[in-house]
Order: structure tokens, then C-alpha cells, then sequence
């Protein structure tokens, strides 16, 4: 790995330019203007509120790396930049204290496009100096303690994973006393704002989790999902460290918000949906602990525990000048005066403001994509309708802005397909086809993510069944109410999303126009033997429980199986590098297709994985994908 680069003045005119206040109105965006990677997305201010870190992408950079600005918020003008070696971009970023901050950066491999975590930290003071580089894996950096910090290491490794323990140390020896032992391996900690260790959490091969809460120098446990059919997330502790906040499994309905009062072990629910699961936690401008969360379909909106806290009633007041966005703190100064807000909406992958509480100023620090007009970009619609076997389900309805006559229609299932789904926020392939003149249906069918364990579970081991179904039926809704042109239907998705995208065509031939599958599973008895999943025992119980282990019945919902039944173009993009989905699939469904005849597009990538991460990659594919939509739905 090569070193990072602290570069001191110069980049005020770099600066002006990244920071730029507002997007001219345009027509529909380019390709190239969706495709253009974002400008900035980390905003984030020190302790004291003197200064502000953002990533920012230098212009005449032909890598595109993401540099880190330290900008001075009295003159406005950067007092450093952090320039990261070649191929890679900075992507995490903490302050520590008021003049120090940790970056972790992205990297490229050699043979693939995809960028991976660099686990190791660099240091830096704001004024250049002490620049250190290590790793470790931080458990939390006491902000309130300039010398030391939190982290966790490993004490043993074993077949299962290693035994690690906290350590509390200071940054120059990294040497300190050993706070807590973990009380399994690959075990998670959770700390209050005073960094005392109170949980710790694991889940073992047989995807059964347990947390335990900390009791003197040992553990007890919490909450073992063998015994209470249910998971628990760790949200935040109250500010006074008296109370804890938990997401919290239900076995029939959405997750709750539970309040731990640690003295007691009294647990009371704060905050529920009769249907939704919350979109996000909000936090106090401090960013110490939770205050509510948002709920909805369309834009997100907070609900608060506590309606007189003043942060609560801050961010009300805010939601009103922000009627079309969801709208959230990001990050505050230790004493919550200055704030960086956080706002973004279906038309804005995001904007970063600075507000100033005692002079009730608001600026617009960073855009993410400042080219884009909001203004020019498709608005997505929630949706609602009911399946063949009664079940609501929710989704997102795209229409590309001022068309005379119904356009075609795209579906798109997402991938996962567990424990993912479609929101509401800003979707960057929606928006291609939305410029492009094409209607986006996505569809969060059972399994979805979002609404619950149990709603989760009823799709598991349905993947060419009852999700089908729901894709199926969501698309007859689409073309039953007239606002598309029922004959032009295509399907395109990732992952699952790929599979389901053939095994649409399979199931309605006549519905259907045509088919782009992307990195998609089309043996699912290939994926018991192929690909990482398989590979650990927690993936072979995963397949098991949400996949399936009867081969026959696998086979059965395969697209390999049923090629005869495909009547429509279809495009087969695949990685070679492809360790997920692997690129076997894309080998058995082409041999599979050739052997019954039937004609079909590849587009392979020799320098992808699971997906298309490439600049040059991505902009042929997506140019790839418009010109067969062209093809066999054209948009007029």
C-alpha cells in the first residue's frame, strides 16, 4: 500500500468549485450526468465547531479519487487536504478531538474494479502533523478523552473465529489496561458516551444471535433469539447513560423502538408502526443519543419520544422548510450550536447544510451530485396493491416527467432477496430510465425487508413461487391502471433481481417483452455448490433455511430448467470475477439456451465481480442496457 499525502493550502479555488451552491436548471440529465461520481458525501464538523471535514473529488483527477478538505469555518478556506494514494478514496472519517481526525479509505484491486475497505487508519492533526497509519478495529474513540481510545483486538483465533477483547489505550504506545473479553467469537461491543463497555453481541454458524449485557467483570445474556424467536439492534444510550434504546423484533408485525433502563432492567416500547418498520433513527444534534425515528412510504418523517426536547422541535420546524425531503441531523459539534444537517429526497442523492443554532442561519455546504437539478429528475411514487392471496404490498411507481402518451414500463425487482428492499430516496437506475422515457415499477415483495421478521420469512424458500407471484401481480396492477402502455413491459434486476427477471419471462411468457439479467442466479442448485456463500457453515444454513435444500424442487425453480418457455430477447450480463453469484450460472443458462435454440444477448465484464463498479464499465453497460430497452420496448 502506498501513503497518503497531506497537502497544506492551494485548494481554495478546488474548494469554491466542490462547494458549489446551487444546480442550473437543465433538461432531463445525460447518462453521463447520472453516471458522474458524486462530488461529495461525508460532511462532518470537529468537536468545537472550528472546522469542517468533507470528502471532495478533485476535477482534474483521472483517477476520481475522493480527497478530504479541512476547512476552517471562520474563513471558509481549507487549512489541509488529504490526498489518498493512487486507486484509492477516502470514505470514513471520525474526529477524535478538536484537532484530530481517523480516515479510512476504499481501494481498487489489480484485476477487479470493485473497491474494498483498507482496514487501516490513518491519523492526522489538523495541522499536518503526527500523521500515523495503523490498524486496528475501533470500538469507540472517546470523544471526551483526547489521549485514548477503545479498541478491540484478538486474543485467540479458533475454527470458529477469534476471541477478541476491548482494550483502552493511548494512541502513541497503544498500550493500556484490557477493559472486557468477548464472551464468544467475532463478537461485537457496544459502549455508552462514556465508554464503558455494556453489551456485546454474536451471531453463531447456526444464524441464531445472542447478546449479552455487561455484569461486573462477566457477561449475562440478554437476549438469545433461540429462546425469544426474535433479534435485538443496539441503537444509542440516552445522554445521561441511564437508558439504552433497542430496535427490536416482533414475531407477527414491524420492529419497535424498546427503552432499557439499565438501573432496573425495566424495558418499555417508545416508538411502533402498525405497519412499517422505522426508515432511520434520528439523533440529537450532539449526536449522543437517539431522540425518535421516521416513518413512511413516501418522504420519511420523524416521530419523536419526547416532542418537548428541543432538538426534537428544532428538527420539526426544519421538516416544514423541507416539505418534498427527508431530512435528518448528521453530525454537531460536542456542545450541538453548530450542525451539520443532512437532506435528500426521490430527486436529490443528497445535500449537506450548516446550521448555526444561536443565529438560526442555515448554508448549503456540499451537494452530492450539484450538476443534477432536482427539479429535472423523476419523482417516485409510493404504491399500494393486493396480491392474488390478499397481501398489501408496497412499492415505488417512477414516471419519466412530460410525456403525452403512456410510456413503457421496466420492472425492476432488487436483489437480496432478504433483508433488503426498496425505499424511498433517490435511485440512480430509476432515474436512467425515468430521462430515457421509461415508467419504473420496484416492488418490495414478501421477504422484503421493512415490514417485519415474519413478513421477511414468508418469503423464504419462495423465491421462483409466491415472490413471483407478488412481481407478477405488482406488474398487472401497473398495466391494468393506464398510465403505461401495457404491450411494452420489460423486466431488469441484479442479483435476485437478475433471477427474477428471467423467471418472469419463464412464468409469463406473453406478459413480458424482454428480459436484462444482471450477475443473476440462474441454477439454484448451483448455488449450494458454487460461489462463496456454501463456503461456511452459516451460508449452508442460510441456504438451507431462505433458499432451499431439496435439489429437485431447486431445479424446479430454476431458469435453466424452463428455457423451452422463453418467447422474448434477453440480455445476460455477468462478472467473470463474480464471487457471490458465481460465473457459472451465466455459463449454464448461455449452454442452456443454445441447446434449445434460442438466441440471447451476453455482455461479460473479464474485470467485475457482483455487479458493475467500473467508470468506463458502467457507462457501457448502462449505454448497453438503454439500446436494448431501445430495441424491444423503445420509448417514442
Amino acid at each position: 500500500m502506498g501513503h497518503y499525502r497531506s497537502i497544506r493550502g492551494g485548494f481554495v479555488a478546488l474548494m469554491a468549485w466542490a462547494l458549489g451552491l446551487s444546480a442550473h436548471a437543465a433538461p432531463p440529465p445525460t447518462l453521463e450526468d447520472i453516471l458522474k461520481p458524486s462530488q461529495t458525501d461525508i460532511v462532518k464538523i470537529s468537536p468545537n465547531g472550528k472546522y469542517v471535514a468533507a470528502t471532495v473529488r478533485k476535477p482534474e483527477n483521472n483517477q476520481n479519487r475522493m480527497l478530504l478538505a479541512i476547512i476552517d469555518r471562520e474563513t471558509n478556506k481549507p487549512v489541509r487536504v488529504l490526498d489518498p494514494e493512487e486507486k484509492a478514496e477516502i470514505s470514513r472519517v471520525w474526529w477524535v478531538n478538536d484537532q484530530r481526525l481517523y480516515v479510512m479509505s476504499t481501494w481498487g484491486g489489480d484485476n477487479v474494479q470493485q473497491y474494498y475497505l483498507d482496514p487501516r487508519i490513518v491519523a492526522i492533526n489538523v495541522d499536518g502533523s503526527r500523521i500515523r497509519s495503523f490498524y486496528a478495529t475501533i470500538v469507540d474513540t472517546l470523544i471526551d478523552d483526547d489521549e485514548h481510545l477503545l479498541i478491540e483486538r484478538c486474543a485467540k483465533n479458533t475454527h470458529k473465529g477469534c476471541l477478541t477483547y476491548v482494550q483502552k489505550v493511548d494512541e502513541d504506545h497503544w498500550k493500556g489496561p484490557r477493559i472486557a473479553d468477548a464472551p464468544a467469537v467475532d463478537t461485537s461491543f457496544f459502549t455508552d458516551n462514556a465508554g464503558h463497555v455494556l453489551f456485546a453481541s454474536a451471531w453463531g454458524d447456526d444464524r441464531i444471535q445472542k447478546v449479552w449485557i455487561r455484569k461486573g467483570e462477566g457477561w449475562e445474556i440478554f437476549n438469545d433469539e433461540s429462546q425469544s424467536g426474535v433479534e435485538i439492534g443496539l441503537i444509542g444510550t440516552s445522554r445521561d447513560d441511564r437508558h439504552v434504546f433497542i430496535l427490536t423484533e416482533r414475531k407477527a408485525g414491524p420492529d419497535v423502538i424498546e427503552r432499557l433502563t439499565l438501573a432496573t432492567g425495566e424495558r418499555s416500547e417508545v416508538m411502533s408502526d402498525p405497519v412499517l418498520d422505522p426508515a432511520f433513527v434520528l439523533w440529537s444534534a450532539d449526536g449522543r443519543q437517539p431522540i425518535g425515528a421516521a416513518y413512511g412510504l413516501g418522504v420519511p418523517r420523524a416521530r419523536f419520544w419526547d416532542a418537548a426536547d428541543p432538538d426534537a422541535k428544532l428538527l420539526r420546524g426544519m421538516e416544514k422548510s423541507f416539505p418534498d425531503d427527508a431530512i435528518a441531523f448528521a453530525n454537531g459539534s460536542r456542545d450541538g450550536q453548530h450542525i451539520v444537517v443532512n437532506v435528500w429526497s426521490d430527486r436529490d442523492p443528497g445535500s449537506f447544510y450548516l446550521l448555526d443554532r444561536a443565529t438560526k442561519r442555515m448554508d448549503l455546504v456540499a451537494r452530492v451530485k450539484p450538476w443534477l437539478s432536482p427539479d429535472a429528475l423523476a419523482r417516485s411514487e409510493p404504491i399500494a396493491f393486493t396480491t392474488r392471496d390478499g397481501i398489501e404490498l408496497h412499492g415505488y411507481l417512477t414516471m419519466p416527467n412530460a410525456v403525452s402518451t403512456p410510456p413503457p414500463l421496466v420492472v425492476m425487482p432488487h436483489g437480496g432477496p432478504f433483508d433488503v428492499k426498496d425505499g424511498w430516496r433517490y435511485d440512480e437506475e430509476s432515474q436512467i430510465l425515468a430521462a430515457n422515457g421509461y415508467a419504473v415499477l420496484r416492488i418490495n415483495y414478501r421477504g422484503s425487508d421493512g415490514r417485519g421478521i415474519a413478513f421477511e420469512h414468508s418469503g423464504y424458500r419462495q423465491w421462483g413461487l409466491k415472490i413471483m407471484d407478488d412481481i407478477v401481480d405488482g406488474t398487472r396492477w401497473a398495466m391494468s391502471g393506464g398510465r403505461i402502455d401495457p404491450k411494452r413491459v420489460c423486466l431488469w434486476g441484479t442479483s435476485f433481481g437478475g433471477y427474477a427477471s428471467l423467471m418472469g419471462i419463464v412464468r409469463e411468457p406473453d406478459m413480458y417483452r424482454c428480459a436484462i439479467s444482471t450477475a443473476g442466479p440462474t441454477n439454484l442448485v448451483i448455488t449450494r455448490k458454487w460461489g462463496d456463500t456454501h463456503q461456511s457453515e452459516w451460508g449452508r444454513n442460510y441456504l438451507d433455511e431462505a433458499v432451499g435444500d431439496n435439489e429437485v424442487e431447486l431445479y424446479e425453480q430454476s431458469p435453466v430448467k424452463h428455457v423451452a418457455k422463453i418467447k422474448v430477447p434477453v440480455l445476460l450480463v455477468h462478472g467473470d470475477h463474480d464471487q457471490r453469484v458465481s460465473f457459472e450460472h451465466a455459463r449454464a443458462m448461455v449452454a442452456a439456451m443454445e441447446k434449445a435454440g434460442k438466441p440471447m444477448e451476453t455482455f461479460f465484464f473479464d474485470d467485475e465481480t457482483h455487479g458493475i463498479y467500473g467508470d468506463e464499465n458502467r457507462r457501457e453497460y448502462y449505454g448497453r442496457v438503454l439500446k436494448f430497452l431501445r430495441t424491444n420496448i423503445g420509448a417514442q
